[in-house]
C-alpha cells in the first residue's frame, strides 16, 4: 500500500492520514453545531454543490476511502473547514445510502 507523505515530509500510513483528517474535522470551525462523530464534506462536482454529514463510521467504508484519497490528491488537506470531495452529490449520496441498507 502506498504511503503520503505528512508536512514534514515523512511517510505515513492510511491509519496515519485518517488520523490527520479526524483531527482537522474536529477542530474545524465550520464544523461547529455538527453532531460529535460526525464531519462535513461538500460534493464539489456538478451544477451545484452540496453539503453532507457524515458519520465518522464512513472512514471504514472502501468507496468512501477513494473518494478521501481523490480529494487529497486533488485539493489537499491543509485547510479549515469542510472536506471537498470531488464527486458529484448524487454518488455521494449514493454511497451513504448503501451503508444504511
Amino acid at each position: 500500500m502506498a504511503k503520503a507523505i505528512n508536512h514534514k515530509g515523512t511517510r505515513r500510513g492510511s491509519l496515519g492520514i485518517l488520523r490527520s483528517i479526524v483531527g482537522k474535522l474536529q477542530s474545524s470551525l465550520l464544523s461547529r453545531g455538527v453532531k460529535q462523530g460526525h464531519f462535513v464534506v461538500i460534493a464539489t462536482e456538478g451544477r451545484k454543490p452540496k453539503r453532507f454529514v457524515v458519520e465518522l463510521g464512513y472512514l471504514n467504508n472502501p468507496e468512501f476511502l477513494k473518494l478521501l484519497k481523490q480529494a487529497e490528491e486533488e485539493f489537499g488537506f491543509s485547510h479549515e473547514g469542510a472536506l471537498a470531495i470531488p464527486c458529484r452529490p448524487d454518488d455521494l449520496q449514493r454511497i451513504l445510502e448503501m451503508r444504511k441498507l
